[in-house]
């Protein structure tokens, strides 16, 4: 859909005409919540989400429009998606419907994300200062929220989890980007680089990937729901684009940081050494192997310390870049291979399955090694200085 061409006082004007609208909407929500006419709250949230994503990324009313009026229009909405969190809390407490505790984690952060957002864009204002622009992750957890208010009006149970996880994560990092524009310099703030944020995404989600690989609170991983087995393949691939993507785009859009070059090789090792832990509790992988893999890596991290001590700069070898692909390979291997239909439809797969993992990760482990060697091999000169 090609955007038509809008002046800023018709963008305004536009603008606030439709998020009032969606907020006359909320009435209707919070009556057919509590009468349970489902059909009528799925309706007027579809409504305020289509309006959400109208006016984010089609007119981006929120881009041009006047700072206090942004200020606190997006504070009603916010208040108003609150409340409806919060009624749908109290309905599940003192109705016949199934208490959950992430449901409460998501309205705890949505109130402090509501509180946070109002006080720190008030503090910008009384600088003086621009309004930031309203991120895509600002934009996406709005509707996000909006998805997750339809899921559990509905009440369809693995997916009111799903998709309150989603809305807990880009809460998260929407809230971790604000912070960080927020707190620098007043002089030169700027929004973290879209290369940036791709990085402090996987930062973020690696906690919840832990919650995912234990969705059922069994070490097995086996007796995962299918749904989380597949949430848990999602993620990971979602680690592997981001991989790829953070660096591509920080070159191509000449958005190269030190923050990023920092970042970037923690956020591999953080996420990926998270997985390994799982594999490791649920017996796909010897503490051995975790445990030298995590000495490479440390090891390896400590040198580019040392270098950097010293004015220099460790690059990326081709070793490095092996290792990680054969990591992210066989993390895939051995969660693909987890999947029920496996199981269900080759009967011979359940004894094959008895010897992979282990395989693969001591395929991993190796290497993990033979690529930390490399790095001290290729930079003895920085280790000559210290020893």
């Amino acid at each position: 859909m090609a955007k038509r061409p809008m002046n800023r006082l018709q963008t305004i004007i536009e603008g606030r005409v439709w998020r009032i609208l969606s907020m006359l909407f909320f009435v209707p929500i919070f009556y057919a919540i509590w009468s349970d006419q489902k059909a009528i709250a799925v309706a007027f949230l579809a409504s305020v989400t289509l309006i959400a994503w109208y006016t984010s990324f089609y007119i981006r009313h929120q881009d041009v429009e006047k700072p206090y009026y942004q200020i606190w229009i997006s504070f009603l909405e916010g208040l108003l998606s609150f409340a409806v969190m919060i009624n749908i809390l109290i309905r599940n407490l003192i109705k016949p419907y199934d208490f959950h505790w992430l449901l409460s984690v998501g309205t705890v952060l949505l109130l402090f994300r509501l509180i946070g957002r109002a006080m720190y864009s008030l503090g910008i204002a009384r600088e003086g200062k621009k309004l930031r622009r309203s991120s895509f992750w600002s934009k996406a957890t709005t509707i996000s929220i909006s998805i997750t208010l339809i899921v559990y009006v509905i009440n369809i149970e693995h997916f009111q989890q799903i998709s309150m996880v989603i809305s807990i994560l880009l809460m998260c990092a929407s809230g971790i980007g604000y912070l960080y524009w927020y707190y620098r310099d007043s002089d030169h703030r700027q929004p973290l680089s879209v290369a940036t944020q791709l990085t402090m995404s996987r930062i973020v989600l690696t906690p919840f990937f832990i919650w995912v690989f234990f969705y059922d609170n069994d070490l097995i991983y086996h007796n995962n729901n299918m749904i989380f087995k597949s949430l848990a393949i999602i993620m990971v691939v979602g680690f592997m684009i981001t991989d790829f993507l953070d660096g591509y785009l920080a070159r191509k859009m000449n958005q190269v940081s030190t923050l990023g070059k920092y970042l970037d090789p923690f956020s591999d090792k953080i996420s990926n050494m998270t997985i390994f832990l799982c594999f490791m509790a649920s017996g796909y992988a010897p503490v051995w192997m975790v445990a030298l893999i995590y000495f490479r890596e440390s090891s390896v991290e400590t040198l580019r310390t040392l270098a950097a001590n010293q004015d220099m700069v460790i690059a990326a070898r081709t070793s490095g870049k092996w290792k990680t692909a054969i990591q992210g390979i066989g993390i895939m291997i051995i969660l693909l291979g987890e999947l029920d239909p496996l199981f269900d439809y080759i009967p011979q797969w359940e004894a094959i399955w008895n010897y992979v993992p282990t395989a693969v990760m001591g395929f991993i482990t190796f290497a993990t090694i033979a690529s930390g060697l490399d790095y001290f091999v290729s930079n003895k000169d920085v280790l000559k200085k210290f020893v």
